[in-house]
């Protein structure tokens, strides 16, 4: 299996895309405090979503050779979720952990869709609204007490064991979601095509969804990651495609409680995948590093508020020293401490036969370091 890319040129799965990734790297990043927490021949062969209840208790979540796979943290390492009750699925692609007993996970099987919660003791499978999207299947949910919320071809709110749908206008697409509260919650997807269509945010208000003034992202940017700080604090952003094969553009939007604001400043060069919060007034954003000259090292970038730094991820040991082989799909809150959980996947170097092994990756970090 190689490390696969999402295609521009048409509405196609991530997870599904067979674009190999181009040549690229980190360039100047500088060394962080990030640390290699699963690495090598392990349960996971990608993982796509990551969410923590405490410094001691986190769940991540993707596949390996055709299944789902469900990973728990319970403070000194990372293994494979045992408990009673998960369904057979091919990935899970979102997961959101309200309590150590309020978890929720989604994911797809064939042509369907699956959704599960854990209340401590096991997993239960949970009747979904709407259709499988056969466009993005890896659909985002976010859970907060009280209501799970869900993207995809629509909006859906669930509460008290009953969903609510927001329709949304033909080929909108939402692909993250980020709640603050029961009542405040914020998504962001697309309008596609890419190519002349645009970016849609959306607020919800605990009764409706509003569209939201449209973020000024550069032209082909495709807005796939937001993150919500407070009603006068919420970021989405995105990546667009390099100009003759150039790399990629990426753009950040800064929403101040009544506009928005480009803060793209230095970020460059980077497949932006995923994106989280500081908690100190700050961001953290990484995917795949495609820097020239190439080099084959994982790349986060911090916003401090003010300007951008690029910083170097942990090396797995068994990771390739030539290639651009790292690429995360998300991060998330560590817990109260400050630190950040970065999960995704690497490659191995090729060996005699032209094969390149994926293995999953998960990294943390300390909070930044104060100025």
């Amino acid at each position: 299996m190689l490390i696969r890319h999402l295609t521009r040129t048409a509405v196609t799965s991530l997870a599904l895309a067979s674009v190999v990734l181009t040549a690229g790297g980190a360039g100047a990043a500088t060394q962080s405090g990030w640390e290699v927490s699963l690495s090598g021949t392990s349960p996971a062969e990608s993982l796509m979503s990551v969410s923590s209840v405490t410094d001691d208790l986190a769940w991540a979540v993707g596949r390996t050779g055709g299944q789902g796979v469900i990973m728990r943290w319970d403070g000194a390492k990372w293994s494979k979720d045992t408990a009673p009750g998960l369904p057979a699925v091919w990935q899970w692609s979102s997961v959101s952990a309200v309590a150590a007993d309020d978890v929720w996970a989604y994911g797809t099987v064939q042509r369907d869709q699956a959704l599960v919660h854990y209340d401590g003791r096991r997993w239960t499978s949970v009747p979904t609204a709407g259709p499988a999207d056969d466009s993005w299947p890896e659909v985002p949910i976010d859970a907060v007490p009280g209501r799970l919320f869900k993207g995809g071809n629509a909006l859906y709110t669930y509460s008290d064991g009953t969903w609510q749908t927001f329709a949304l206008p033909d080929r909108v697409d939402i692909r993250d979601i980020d709640a603050l509260s029961a009542d405040d919650a914020y998504a962001t997807g697309m309008q596609y095509p890419v190519d002349g269509g645009h970016p849609v945010t959306y607020h919800w208000d605990g009764t409706t969804w509003t569209l939201m003034e449209e973020p000024p992202v550069r032209t082909g940017t495709d807005t796939a990651k937001i993150a919500a700080v407070a009603p006068d604090s919420v970021y989405v952003a995105g990546w667009a495609d390099g100009p003759d094969a150039d790399p990629p553009v990426p753009s950040v939007a800064h929403w101040d409680g009544t506009t928005w604001k480009d803060i793209t400043g230095a970020l460059a060069d980077l497949y932006l995948h995923a994106i989280v919060s500081d908690g100190r007034g700050g961001l953290w954003v990484t995917g795949n590093d495609q820097t020239e000259p190439a080099r084959a090292e994982p790349v986060f970038w911090h916003f401090d508020g003010t300007a951008w730094t690029k910083e170097a991820g942990a090396l797995a040991p068994d990771g390739d020293t030539t290639w651009p082989s790292y690429t995360f799909y998300d991060l998330a809150s560590a817990g109260g401490t400050g630190g950040v959980w970065a999960v995704g996947d690497y490659s191995t170097p090729m060996d005699a036969h032209g094969d390149r092994a994926i293995h999953g990756l998960i990294e943390r970090s300390g909070p930044p370091s104060e100025a």
